[in-house]
């Protein structure tokens, strides 16, 4: 059986670049029915779409069934910045758990965490 731990896992390993983690989304998308976005006046109530932009950038959506005004859900994220890369030491223990020790690139924000 596969967990999520596992699922996450195996995204993760095939995700070494946005670019790759921008496919392997999309093929997650694919799978449960999303599918490219066409003209906006062929859109299809409850279906899934979703577009690329430059192979990293990624929007996905659901057309809803009921009226704009009732209210929209949204979700954003990125995956071309900031990136993490593992250090040379990568494997810490601290108080008895494993960590892996990764450097942030690109312009995080660190003040919000």
């Amino acid at each position: 059986m596969t967990t999520s731990v596992d699922a996450l896992l195996a995204f993760l390993r095939a995700s070494v670049t946005p670019f790759h983690a921008t496919r392997e989304l999309v093929g997650a998308l694919e799978t449960h029915g999303f599918e490219p976005l066409p003209a906006f006046d062929e859109l299809r109530e409850g279906q899934g779409y979703y577009t690329t932009r430059n192979d990293s950038g990624l929007v996905a959506f659901r057309v809803g069934s009921g009226p704009v005004e009732a209210g929209i859900r949204l979700v954003g994220a990125h995956t071309d910045s900031p990136n993490l890369s593992v250090k040379p030491q990568p494997v810490k223990v601290r108080q008895g758990t494993a960590q892996l020790a990764v450097d942030v690139y690109g312009g995080a924000l660190l003040n919000p965490w």
